[in-house]
């Protein structure tokens, strides 16, 4: 099975320079993301506890014709002009593996979120017109350990045991990694479909670390506070760190509605 969407999955940072939240651990982390296809288009967009954004992928049936974006939500000054970056997709065929968009910096030069809303966006260009919507959930862990869950259009997909980004239980993928080496694991055990399912549950706990501060409390602060997160984005690569400043936008539109 070809590895698809965003399951190059770097390691999550241990801590990250904010103020620390004391509600931790009586809350969750959210993410939906919601697919729309329609004759010559799909829509990808996503909103969390973190970022709301949206990607809007036209074609012909073989090939991109255009595609745009939209930062809704975000956590730094400089995220906006990933919204240009995405046209360097134009033209690229529309069956193209998504492991293409990961290689070596590409997918660093991009915003991490856009980027993989506009992979998702491909993968059902061409498919009958549809709407699915994917709700994951990544409570706050205890003790290191928390119990996460998807669902498709209502119905759960996956729910998992984790403990230091490691899955507990099911039996069956118990000592799974939901770090490095999570493309590797997912695209043999799951089809397209639950793979897809799975990348967007371990992208959710992937970010949900940042519940554990008060980003909002970070508002006019460099974004370089934080050199941990150098190299793995587009507002943290060269030369956008030098300018990118925390935002501290507040929590808006964040599932369950």
């Amino acid at each position: 099975m070809a590895v698809h969407a965003w399951v190059l999955q770097r390691m999550r940072p241990k801590t990250l320079n904010y103020p620390v939240n004391p509600d931790y651990g009586s809350g969750a982390c959210y993410r939906r993301v919601t697919i729309e296809a329609t004759d010559g288009q799909v829509t990808a967009y996503l909103t969390d506890n973190f970022h709301e954004m949206r990607c809007v992928v036209h074609h012909d049936g073989e090939t991109v014709t255009a595609i745009d974006g939209a930062t809704i939500r975000i956590p730094t000054s400089v995220c906006p002009g990933a919204v240009g970056h995405l046209r360097t997709l134009m033209g690229v065929p529309i069956g193209t593996p998504a492991r293409e968009f990961y290689r070596g910096a590409l997918a660093a030069s991009h915003c991490t979120h856009l980027l993989d809303l506009a992979v998702i966006a491909l993968r059902h260009c061409g498919a009958p017109r549809d709407t699915i919507i994917y709700d994951a959930t990544v409570p706050d862990e205890t003790a290191g350990e928390t119990t996460v869950e998807l669902r498709r259009n209502g119905v759960q997909v996956h729910r998992w045991r984790v403990r230091d980004g490691r899955i507990l239980s099911p039996s069956v993928l118990w000592d799974r990694t939901l770090e490095g080496g999570f493309a590797v694991w997912a695209s043999d055990m799951f089809d397209a479909d639950d793979f897809e399912a799975a990348t967007i549950l371990a992208r959710t706990w992937l970010i949900a670390i940042g519940r554990r501060y008060r980003v909002a409390d970070a508002a006019g602060q460099p974004a370089s506070l934080n050199p941990q997160m150098f190299g793995r984005c587009y507002a943290y690569s060269m030369p956008n760190i030098k300018t990118a400043v925390f935002t501290g936008e507040p929590e808006k539109n964040v599932p369950p509605f």
